[in-house]
């Protein structure tokens, strides 16, 4: 089977993670990357995310495999916001249309865990 890359950034666009699964080291946001949680993302966001359109929106599913990436590596929001690279945050999903990194508060995130309760 043959796997053609497009590169955006040094994200591999086009991929599979079957690229990855003989790998010694790899990253839990490249692993996550593949992992497809649209399904989890609409039910927390059907009944647990704010319905108001003034205020900006974060992709549920970004800030699920957010929190995964943090118990995995065992951090502090803050430890794990200041590892964060621009190539990680883009994996998991944190680049608008524009480009620009929009990253949580730490608010946002526990606003989140605690209304899925």
């Amino acid at each position: 089977m043959k796997y053609y890359h497009n590169v955006l950034d040094g994200i591999y666009t086009r991929d599979s993670i079957v690229s990855y699964l003989n790998k010694d080291s790899v990253s839990i946001c490249q692993l996550l990357y593949f992992l497809d949680i649209d399904d989890i993302a609409s039910y927390v966001e059907r009944n647990y995310y704010a319905d108001k359109d003034w205020h900006f929106r974060y992709k549920i599913s970004s800030m699920i495999k957010f929190i995964v990436v943090k118990s995995y590596r065992n951090l502090s929001f803050e430890k794990t916001i200041s590892t964060l690279t621009n190539e990680k945050a883009r994996l998991l999903c944190f680049e608008d249309d524009n480009g620009i990194i929009n990253l949580p508060s730490h608010a946002t995130l526990l606003l989140l865990c605690s209304n899925s309760r």
